[in-house]
């Protein structure tokens, strides 16, 4: 096809892509033919990922058609997703003069009014959200950051008053400590984030940063450490940060600061929704607003990735400082896409680049074992879980994790073929954490394909069973342990309900077919074998399973 066709078929098919309102309509400053090919370039360039070029695409079909509240719309939503907010503020202008501006189109102007300090439109924002209704939960909140920013009004009043939404209030009681913070109040903020960490299973990681960060500038670096107890890897980074008398950077102590994070934890809540585009909006608005908000720029990242753009997901993850307390996370998040992409070796030399200096976390070594996991390297993944297991017993801290530990070294040992070496791992993590059900069963079930030990591996099973019922895997493990002790009787129901839970794994099937087999029960019995060959993932269990179903049970083709 020649360059003359090919433009031809692209005009031809923005055609089909242009909204009636702009193929109706006289072109004013672009010809038609002209205007179509930039819609079409915009549409397939977002499709593609190319964020800038769609912007720029879009930006010139809505200066052409300045009143078209088609375009606006579908420009409103791409300057959004990809952080253009001069054309995100004129499509939502557009939309808002013809009564089509979405809910969020609001969060959109206070925002902007909050960084241009133009308090009459950030009031009128916070109103219309107010009228509206859909983030009716926000307003009291954002109403106090207005107050404190614009001096106008008793911001901690406006929190305290009564709304009858144990959402708002919740909302209400976490903002709290940063309007604390911004109106100079630093003691009573940590006041309030410790009470916050007793009372509601520890607390809230950004803001306990928030609140840190500041005692550390003001010079107050035992009590920003007791804020920053816990093992969450954000928390760790940023205590190690604070130990070492280096910056803890953890947003910017204002009003745009605390509306940021106010977006944030929202979009946090609502992102479990893929096709909403509102968790993206209000996580786009809060790095807008707080570019120095690393925990937004790698939730951004993510959820760009979610909706399918992969590499501004993966640049903004990458822009995150090696000194951020986030640090980790945003390694985690590219090393997340990469996999997800199939660039697994990508993802283990960014992974390894991370794990293998002195200075490297717990997280950090785990994440590269996970990748030699997944890349079938099990030798080399049981020895950086061994690293880990060192740095662990090293960290009082790291106390509770153990087991996990021995159980990732254990397993890793175990598909890698050494046996003699994964069994001991194996009881250690049962032994450090006895009422761990997935150790239990791990361990019964270990012995069970080895026919090993096999009535002590039914009480390791009845006692993960005992702690997690509802498992299929675990319930699976039992029913075969039941079989393979000669209770048939005992072992087919267990099969059936583990069948039940997770009809299309087939060693469960396969499972239960040879119970079915010793219990005469042979019509059955072949059924769960052809549905096994149907269902299997491996060469092995899928020929195994055929035998059976066509030839019948023999004690050589028995499962494991």
């Amino acid at each position: 096809m020649d360059r003359i066709t090919r433009t031809c078929s692209l005009i031809a098919a923005a055609a089909l892509l242009l909204p009636a309102s702009v193929a109706a309509k006289k072109t004013v400053a672009m010809p038609q033919q002209s205007l179509l090919a930039a819609y079409a370039r915009a549409r397939l360039a977002g499709s593609d990922g190319a964020l800038d070029q769609a912007s720029r695409a879009y930006s010139a079909v809505l200066a052409a058609r300045p009143d078209d509240g088609a375009i606006a719309a579908r420009a409103y939503r791409q300057a959004l997703t990809g952080g253009d907010f001069p054309l995100a503020l004129k499509a939502a202008a557009t939309l808002n003069k013809a009564g089509a501006l979405p809910a969020d189109g609001q969060l959109l102007f206070l925002s902007n009014a909050l960084k241009t300090k133009d308090w009459p439109a950030a009031n009128a924002a916070v109103e219309a959200l107010a009228k509206d209704g859909s983030f009716d939960f926000m307003v009291p909140v954002m109403r106090a950051w207005v107050a404190q920013a614009s001096k106008q009004g008793d911001p901690i009043a406006i929190l305290d008053a009564p709304t009858g939404s144990a959402l708002t209030s919740a909302l209400a009681s976490e903002q709290r400590a940063l309007i604390l913070i911004a109106s100079g109040k630093l003691d009573d903020a940590a006041k309030v984030v410790q009470a916050q960490a007793l009372a509601a299973g520890g607390g809230s990681p950004p803001l306990k940063l928030a609140v840190a960060s500041r005692l550390q500038v003001a010079g107050k670096k035992d009590a920003a450490l007791a804020l920053l107890r816990g093992d969450e890897p954000v928390i760790a980074a940023a205590r190690a940060l604070i130990e070492k008398g280096k910056p803890l950077r953890a947003g910017s102590p204002d009003a745009a600061g605390g509306l940021a994070a106010l977006l944030v934890r929202v979009g946090e809540a609502i992102q479990a929704d893929p096709r909403s585009p509102v968790a993206l909006t209000m996580v786009r608005l809060a790095t807008w607003l707080d570019p120095s908000n690393d925990g937004a720029a790698v939730m951004l990242a993510r959820l760009l990735a979610n909706v399918g753009q992969a590499e501004p997901a993966l640049a903004i993850a990458g822009k995150i400082a090696p000194d951020s307390p986030y640090a980790s996370a945003a390694v985690d998040t590219r090393v997340g896409i990469l996999t997800e992409l199939g660039r697994r070796e990508e993802a283990l030399a960014l992974a390894q680049a991370k794990s293998d200096v002195q200075t490297a976390t717990l997280a950090d070594i785990v994440r590269t074992g996970d990748l030699l996991v997944a890349l079938e390297r099990q030798a080399d993944a049981a020895k950086v879980y061994e690293r880990a297991i060192a740095v662990a017993q090293a960290s009082p801290e790291a106390a509770d994790r153990l087991w996990s530990l021995y159980l990732l070294r254990g397993g890793a040992l175990d598909r890698s073929g050494d046996w003699t070496a994964a069994k001991p791992a194996l009881e250690k993590a049962v032994a450090l954490s006895p009422l761990q059900p997935v150790a239990l069963n791990y361990l019964g079930y270990a012995q069970l394909e080895r026919r090993e030990n096999v009535k002590t591996a039914l009480g390791l099973i009845e006692r993960a069973s005992q702690l997690k019922p509802d498992d299929p895997a675990i319930t699976d493990s039992l029913g075969w342990a039941h079989y393979l002790t000669g209770d048939v009787a005992r072992a087919i129901p267990a099969l059936e309900r583990a069948v039940q839970g997770q009809p299309s794994d087939a060693t469960i099937n396969e499972h239960l077919g040879d119970a079915y087999w010793a219990a005469g029960r042979k019509y059955e019995a072949r059924y769960a074998w052809s549905a096994a060959a149907v269902f299997a993932d491996t060469d092995d269990i899928a020929a195994r399973a055929k035998a059976k179903a066509e030839g019948g049970f023999s004690p050589a083709l028995t499962a494991r």
